[in-house]
């Protein structure tokens, strides 16, 4: 991570690219460049673009957070689409679990919120983990690709990855997005395994799989800071 006067970015170097790119993912900017970019390239790129680097990260300030949770009774919880409204049960631990309306979890008389939150997330992991494994093999077939892999994993900066051996993985916390952002991400991701770049192409196969990408990829950014508890 670098320092620059009012914020820090951080340089990702590859053999493989030409040109040198800014791009601002979760309020953290990334320069993406050439393996052999001096550092003073990276200050003139960096300097040439500082007002729409605080531009952007003005606005990724203002957007709405997560808000704060008790995890007590009658609090709601989304799922890919469906609100599920806690309740808070006395007993040997067992997994949260939703019943109609009811999202269930079972607990010891003393447990705190914290508990209480790692069932909730235990439950979000299975979600996005059955979704994204459905809906990756559904955009995989429709290429005529296959993956090697999907998981799900705590990502902090990004909401999904493909490895170059056809790994794809998934942020757990797109479980509480829209069904249609979460199909967003798989198409994504998945679109990567015939085109591992952001070229036209890419950008053109994940239309071809979602003609509405750009809606769910606007929904992401302005919302995404609200997909978690």
């Amino acid at each position: 991570m670098t320092l620059h006067r009012d914020f820090t970015f951080e340089i990702k170097r590859s053999h493989r690219r030409k040109t040198l790119c800014l791009q601002i993912r979760d309020g953290q900017v990334q320069v993406m460049v050439p393996a052999r970019t001096t550092g003073r390239q990276i200050e003139d790129l960096i300097h040439k673009h500082s007002r729409w680097i605080e531009k952007k990260l003005r606005e990724h300030s203002d957007r709405p957070k997560a808000p704060a949770r008790d995890f007590v009774d009658g609090e709601v919880f989304a799922c890919l689409g469906r609100d599920y409204t806690l309740k808070v049960v006395q007993g040997a631990p067992w997994p949260a679990e939703p019943k109609g309306a009811e999202l269930r979890v079972t607990v010891p008389d003393q447990a705190d919120g914290a508990a209480i939150r790692a069932r909730i997330i235990e439950w979000y992991h299975g979600a996005a983990l059955e979704t994204f494994q459905d809906r990756a093999a559904h955009f995989a077939q429709r290429l005529g690709v296959s993956a090697r892999s999907v998981k799900v994993r705590a990502y902090k900066r990004r909401w999904g990855s493909c490895s170059a051996k056809g790994d794809l993985s998934f942020n757990w916390r797109l479980a509480l997005a829209p069904g249609a952002v979460a199909d967003y991400v798989a198409a994504h991701e998945v679109s990567h395994l015939a085109h591992h770049d952001h070229s036209p192409r890419f950008w053109a196969v994940v239309e071809g799989l979602m003609p509405d990408y750009r809606e769910q990829q606007q929904w992401l950014n302005k919302f995404g800071g609200l997909l978690d508890i």
